[in-house]
């Protein structure tokens, strides 16, 4: 491809999720939280610094013009592993954009990734021949209400928004997987996994924990209590349902 001459970085959302010139957009499951008014997140090739302002042209699939928007640098940071020339993760929050046109990105993107995880659990070989169950604890509503959108095809899709009501449902409902969020205020993650380690009826789901907490010892400490893996926020669909194939594993993956 040629050099881009366009003013604003052409997001076009009718093309893969990952689009390379001038920069990479790559669609992360929690790119919305702490975000209050919607935003996405994007690969970049460099740093980008918190609270600056970008601007993004935006093309959805029957546009007859281009939507050029403003957004915020929520925050910068660098992937654990590059993609190519792309090697830092940013997220922009929408400044200057019609709730119209935040709406229709917001629900193509959902869509989008909803398709993907589809498609994922369709191509598994051989397939995947029930219909699994997953529990999402997490205070946060908007990562509750797209992790429910996105895997709702693919999964029975159970939500708690605090540590009780997680452990409550796990025992009523026996999920095949929780998703567990560390963060949480009354009962956190940490001690939401002890309890569920201590209930019989739960002590052998696996658990998946989810944070934006970096350091080692937390992941540690984690794994430490009986968690299966840790899954650090942003993430993408694509990773985390790569995470929940490994901890499930192939052979629970196949039992009818």
């Amino acid at each position: 491809m040629g050099q881009d001459k366009r003013k604003h970085p052409r997001l076009d959302l009718d093309c893969p999720v990952k689009y390379k010139v001038p920069e990479q957009l790559e669609i992360s499951i929690a790119s919305l939280k702490n975000i209050s008014g919607g935003g996405l997140a994007f690969m970049s090739e460099k740093h980008v610094e918190a609270g600056s302002t970008i601007e993004m042209e935006f093309a959805l699939p029957g546009d007859s013009e281009p939507c050029v928007a403003r957004g915020e640098v929520r925050w910068s940071e660098t992937m654990e592993e590059s993609e190519g020339r792309f090697t830092h993760r940013v997220g922009v929050e929408f400044i200057e954009i019609s709730e119209k046109r935040r709406q229709a990105i917001t629900g193509f993107v959902v869509n989008r990734l909803r398709s993907q995880v589809n498609r994922e659990i369709m191509d598994e070989n051989p397939p995947i021949n029930r219909r699994l169950s997953m529990l999402v604890v997490d205070d946060d509503r908007v990562v509750l209400k797209l992790i429910e959108e996105i895997f709702k095809d693919s999964f029975n899709v159970i939500t708690a928004r605090d540590g009780y009501a997680g452990i409550e449902k796990a025992r009523e409902w026996r999920p095949d997987i929780i998703l567990l969020d560390i963060v949480m205020p009354d009962l956190d993650g940490f001690s939401t996994l002890m309890l569920l380690k201590d209930f019989p009826e739960t002590a052998n789901i696996p658990v998946i924990m989810l944070s934006v907490l970096r350091q080692k010892s937390k992941i540690f400490q984690a794994v430490q209590h009986g968690a299966h893996d840790y899954a650090l926020k942003p993430f993408t669909a694509e990773s985390l349902l790569r995470k929940i194939r490994k901890v499930l594993g192939e052979s629970a993956l196949k039992q009818p």
